[in-house]
């Protein structure tokens, strides 16, 4: 059986490192792909992430101060042979790891020339006071994918230290990959869904924030807030695998000690105001949906006003994962906005000047900065430039 595995991962490996040789020419990958779009399946009467207006702040039947990662579920950072059941799905690995299912897409690599491209050409066209970052978020299978199947998945690290290296001086890269590594015996990745968890983005958001040089509270000042029973994305991604299905988590999110100081303001895709509303949402379908309790999806324009009287303004822009990213930053930044790379009509260069923004953070999983989300980029710099950018946004 084992050889069976590895034959196929073989072939696998191939497939994806031909499509990931150009990044005009890759495929987007899931994990770069609104968690709406890819969760299992829902029925037709169930709430959509268009429906989120009416939405209230996520109120679960837990309501308790941070719990420290020591109080949590534990994995093993690495688990004995011994331990370990491996099995492919559809393509993608299905772990047996310590009592509990955990499924892994694999990286077939790719040159990230896209990124590169569009971040530099970005800070050409933007003033040297205005900071750039990179991060670029690993996927799980960095840390979880059992040693003897790692030549299957192409090194993350040496991905990432490559585009490092090709990005112009002013940009700052913040190494998320490295901030994970430490805490990978906690519960930082989802093991249902192709996200990572919310405490997995806290540690990420930490590491921005110190090289952004911004204040950045320590998670026992969150609240946590639990939705129990979630079977994510990969449930779908394995054609339905059972064991996967019968091994839900607890997904964990934390919600910032100011936060009800804070406003969170919605926008169409083209920046027309819509509503202000909560930046947590209750989801139709929380053992499925969970990971849209983070303003509720991708498709729009997102601002948060703090009570943080900084002068920093961050604009962050992301994929799916990156929406794990700015409640962790409520206490960091006076202003907020988030905008996916996939779902933005106005130029990016204007909107960052307009808005007056200070801090610009590009963060996305490994497949979208390698892969073909990343052509979108290189147009949010290109679109609509010289269009008026107006905020009429409704106190």
């Amino acid at each position: 059986m084992k050889r069976t595995i590895l034959i196929m991962l073989a072939a696998l490996l191939c497939v994806s490192s031909l499509a990931g040789c150009s990044s005009s020419q890759q495929t987007s990958s899931p994990a770069s792909q609104t968690a709406s779009e890819t969760s299992v399946p829902v029925k037709d009467d169930e709430p959509s992430k268009a429906e989120t207006p009416s939405s209230a702040d996520t109120q679960s039947s837990e309501e308790t101060p941070a719990p420290q990662p020591s109080e949590q579920e534990q994995p093993s950072e690495e688990a004995s042979e011994d331990d370990t059941e491996v099995t492919e799905e559809n393509g993608v690995i299905v772990v047996h790891q310590n009592g509990h299912y955990r499924a892994l897409e694999l990286f077939g690599g790719g040159t990230g020339n896209a990124y590169v491209s569009a971040l530099n050409e970005l800070r050409s066209q933007l003033d040297g006071s205005i900071r750039i970052y990179s991060m670029i978020d690993p996927l799980p299978c960095a840390f979880y994918l059992p040693e003897e199947y790692s030549e299957y998945s192409v090194d993350q690290k040496e991905s990432f230290d490559d585009i490092a290296s090709r990005l112009d001086s002013g940009i700052t890269t913040v190494d998320a990959y490295s901030a994970l590594q430490q805490h990978t015996s906690e519960n930082i990745y989802c093991r249902t869904d192709h996200h990572w968890m919310p405490l997995g983005a806290f540690y990420a958001a930490e590491a921005f924030a110190g090289a952004a040089g911004v204040p950045f509270k320590s998670l026992d000042t969150f609240r946590s807030e639990t939705i129990p029973g979630f079977v994510g994305t990969m449930y779908a991604f394995t054609d339905g695998d059972i064991n996967i299905k019968n091994d839900p988590e607890d997904f964990i999110y934390y919600v910032p000690d100011n936060y009800p100081d804070c406003k969170t303001d919605f926008y169409d895709t083209s920046f027309n105001f819509d509503y202000t509303g909560s930046y947590f949402k209750e989801v139709g379908d929380p053992q499925s949906n969970a990971y849209l309790t983070f303003f509720g999806g991708d498709e729009q324009i997102v601002k948060i006003r703090t009570n943080v009287k900084n002068g920093r303004k961050l604009m962050v822009v992301k994929d799916s994962y990156g929406n794990a990213i700015p409640g962790n930053l409520m206490n960091s930044f006076e202003e907020i906005y988030i905008a996916d790379m996939r779902y933005f009509n106005p130029n990016l260069v204007d909107f960052i000047n307009t808005m007056g923004v200070t801090d610009v953070l590009f963060t996305m999983a490994t497949f979208s900065a390698f892969g073909a989300n990343a052509d979108n980029l290189s147009e949010m710099i290109s679109q609509a430039k010289g269009n008026e950018i107006v905020d009429h946004y409704a106190d």
